[in-house]
């Protein structure tokens, strides 16, 4: 039987293997060793040693880096005394105003804001407070206290303030006179203090600001709404309309003159709108107008205030000339003589016919009117309009004959005297069709910009007017008269 033969193994190997290990091991724990002490070490760097202090925070601008808890409370207790009567200076102009804490009981409120800034890098877990420390090494950490204070005290103050800072602007006035407008009184500026804005300086001055320290009050220059400037640009005469009355009843002249005379020296404003028959009033014998000539029912009669369409027809011009909106403007029901067609504007005592405008503009116009016993005449004064303004008319139709007949019986005896009688008393006016056209031209080179229709009116022809006596003739008729 054949024996095995055992090799035994070698020593030397399992010795090296096993040292191979423990040295292995060995560095192991010691950088183990040495990541926990430079930790340590980290954590002490960073958190500090001894009793806590704050970091690089800032409470109201005051630094409490190093400080404890304890001193901290203790340092803002000393601050808040003196903090008290600490004093700024505010001005406006040649005025200024001494201000400090104590003036309205204000209290610094810091407990909340101390807290905060002490748990910055004091609460959480230790990597998230070495995180907000090496924050802080770069940038520090701002804390800011609520402020609280008297607001009856504060307002009492504002308003001291405000007795030298608020004043209203004045607008310029323009009197007038008799021969136009002028300015009477100049425009000046007003002011206003911004209270809020001057709350936010105050507020910043008692959290941050050093002692003796001045700040500018923030005033708001208020603008009047009429400047010297645009008071003097509307004293032109802009626009100027005549019409005649030579040959007028004496009553019809003093309709036309008191009507216009309600107009005289009003001034019309910008956005403002008016009427003719609210201006003017109800033409009334017990409102002081005559009877005079007027159209009804196609023909020319008698009644309280005829003659006032010539007013509103020279306001119309005028009107047109200014630039002023018309709002409403009717024509009248038959032909006039003493403006061209379409350019008239009629006027009834019940309003189904007004002459209605609006100043559009950015000035105020001033209406003057005149009445002379040869013309009425009315002058709009106010900053030159945007073109230079003419009218024009086109007449369609001309000379429509009338076929409307009315007989009337003559209780005067001035046309016919006898029943059998038809005298002719006033041959129907004829009509007329026509547009009126409102032209703009440039100021500076006369050349026309535009052109715009203003109305197509009709002008129905009148009526025929006959007479007849009131007596029964006696004897055969020796002219009668063929019905």
């Amino acid at each position: 039987m054949q024996r095995k033969r055992t090799v035994p193994a070698k020593r030397g190997y399992h010795t090296r293997q096993a040292s191979g290990r423990s040295k292995a091991i060995g560095v192991a724990l010691i950088v183990a060793a040495l990541a926990l002490l430079w930790f340590l070490l980290d954590t002490i760097i960073a958190l500090g040693v001894g009793e806590s202090r704050f970091y690089n925070v800032y409470v109201n601008g005051v630094p409490l880096k190093g400080y404890t808890k304890q001193q901290g409370y203790q340092w803002f207790e000393k601050l808040e005394a003196d903090w008290q009567s600490r004093s700024f200076e505010l001005y406006h102009g040649n005025d200024a105003w001494s201000f400090s804490p104590a003036m309205v009981g204000a209290q610094l409120n810091e407990e909340e804001a101390i807290e905060r800034a002490w748990n910055f890098g004091h609460v959480g877990n230790i990597f998230a407070r070495k995180s907000q420390i090496r924050s802080l090494a770069g940038e520090p950490q701002y804390f800011t206290s609520a402020i609280s204070y008297d607001e009856a005290l504060m307002e009492d103050f504002l308003r001291s303030v405000q007795q030298k800072t608020d004043k209203p602007a004045v607008d310029a006035v323009v009197a007038l006179g008799d021969d136009g407008p002028w300015v009477k009184d100049k425009s000046s500026d007003g002011s206003k203090l911004d209270v809020d804005a001057t709350l936010k300086i105050l507020n910043n001055l008692m959290l941050t600001g050093a002692a003796g320290e001045r700040m500018e009050l923030p005033v708001e220059i208020l603008k009047p709404a009429i400047t010297t400037e645009d008071a003097s640009e509307s004293l032109n005469v802009i626009a100027e309309f005549t019409t005649g009355i030579v040959g007028s009843r004496e009553s019809r002249k003093w309709n036309i003159k008191k009507a216009l005379s309600s107009f005289n020296g009003v001034t019309v404003y910008p956005g403002m709108q008016m009427g003719f028959n609210e201006i003017v009033g109800e033409r009334t014998q017990a409102h002081g107008f005559k009877k005079a000539p007027e159209f009804s029912e196609g023909t020319t009669t008698e009644d309280y205030g005829g003659g006032v369409c010539q007013a509103s027809t020279t306001l119309y011009g005028a009107l047109l000339q200014s630039g002023m909106t018309i709002v409403r403007r009717s024509p009248h029901s038959m032909t006039v003589g003493y403006v061209y067609p379409s350019l008239d504007a009629a006027v009834t005592n019940t309003g189904s016919k007004d002459l209605v405008f609006r100043n559009d503009s950015d000035h105020p116009m001033y209406i003057y009117t005149n009445v002379t016993e040869a013309s009425a005449t009315v002058k709009i004064y106010g900053a030159r309009p945007p073109y230079h303004y003419d009218y024009d008319y086109k007449v369609l139709m001309d000379n429509i004959p009338g076929t409307r007949e009315v007989l009337r019986v003559d209780t005067t005896g001035e046309y016919a005297t006898y029943t059998d009688e038809k005298v002719l008393g006033s041959e129907a006016k004829m009509g007329r069709k026509s547009e009126g056209w409102l032209i703009s031209y440039d100021w500076e080179t006369g050349e026309e910009v535009k052109r715009e229709k203003l109305s197509t009116d009709y002008y129905e022809p009148g009526v025929t007017v006959y007479y007849t006596g009131t007596q029964v003739r006696s004897g055969p008729s020796a002219t009668p008269t063929p019905w």
